[in-house]
């Protein structure tokens, strides 16, 4: 079946096999993830070479909305072949009729590529609608996931070691102060540095006056990650006094960093330590890119911008939005804003 039965743990254990070895996924692709978002119904399928193995996936997440419709999500999905419209195609065929039969108004998915604009018109003509540049007016919030992301590709630095073998000199002396100032690094998912993170997490959430999940929600993601090496908390720290965090996560082609924490009396540039410590993750394990997430636009005024600047020095990677598949016209006229 195209549909992965839930209740049948050999196809979970295959479908899941399959995500976690493939160079097109990302966590949020990852069966695991559905427990982490443990409000939200999942839906897998996938589709099937010449020989009968996986050859594309797609893991969907389906919410109630106040509308009385249903939101469908495939965060970073599809499992596919770069590009490959094709592949997209037949993965939205297989899911459409239970979809719409689970009253879905919308099933959106944002991959991982890069914007073009022959993808984009390729994407349009087949039907779906796309959201990225036309929306680039309204910032990096317009879609869920930011469209414009700051990641180094390590395919440029075959020999490098480490990050330093990857920045100019001024920055290499920024990147080094924590060691200096005798900043340690370790990384696990004991309950210790759960604690840890989520205090520096909250500390700068309240800085920045930005909003935080509970503590509950990375505490599932350690229950789902905890026997595998997809996850870690990296932790800096000065004697006893924990200065930052960041979480990240090894899939597919890439390390990616996605939450992050300090307290604001750091000045030991604490937080370039943990990155100093994911890229050499990222090395170690052969992957392509090391992914700090996104930016509100490539500018010094944009002060995430300005602190990734000293880590990734490639220009941000733009990838082309959302593609939205429209179950319900009126309902999607209604609700979704152009």
């Amino acid at each position: 079946m195209p549909i992965v039965n839930q209740n049948d743990a050999t196809a979970v254990s295959r479908y899941t096999e399959f995500i976690r070895q493939s160079p097109n996924a990302q966590i949020t692709q990852d069966t695991g993830w559905a427990h982490v978002k443990n409000n939200w119904e999942p839906l897998y399928a996938y589709v099937e070479n010449e020989q009968g193995a996986i050859a594309g996936a797609l893991s969907i997440l389906i919410s109630d909305t106040p509308s009385g419709y249903k939101f469908a999500y495939a965060s970073k999905g599809p499992v596919v072949p770069y590009g490959d419209v094709a592949m997209l195609n037949a993965l939205v065929a297989e899911v459409k009729a239970t979809l719409i039969e689970k009253n879905v108004y919308l099933l959106r998915l944002d991959p991982e590529w890069r914007y073009d604009e022959a993808l984009v018109q390729s994407i349009l003509d087949a039907g779906y609608k796309v959201r990225g540049r036309n929306l680039a007016h309204l910032g990096m919030h317009a879609t869920i996931q930011p469209r414009l992301n700051m990641v180094i590709d390590l395919t440029k630095h075959p020999e490098a070691e480490t990050l330093f073998d990857m920045v100019p000199s001024k920055t290499k002396n920024k990147l080094r102060k924590p060691s200096r100032e005798g900043v340690v690094v370790d990384y696990g998912l004991t309950d210790d540095f759960l604690d840890d993170f989520y205090a520096t997490y909250v500390t700068m959430s309240q800085r920045h006056e930005i909003s935080h999940r509970p503590k509950d929600y990375f505490a599932r993601m350690i229950e789902t990650y905890k026997d595998t090496d997809i996850m870690r908390i990296y932790r800096a720290k000065l004697a006893d006094e924990t200065l930052a965090t960041t979480i990240g996560f090894d899939m597919g082609d890439k390390v990616w960093d996605m939450y992050a924490g300090s307290v604001d009396h750091d000045k030991t540039n604490a937080l370039y330590a943990t990155r100093v410590a994911m890229v050499e993750w990222a090395l170690a394990t052969g992957k392509r890119r090391y992914d700090i997430g996104g930016i509100q636009a490539a500018d010094e005024s944009d002060g995430l911008y300005k602190f990734k600047r000293n880590i990734v020095r490639d220009e941000p990677t733009e990838y082309l939005g959302e593609i939205d598949v429209v179950l319900n016209p009126a309902a999607y006229a209604d609700l979704v804003q152009e």
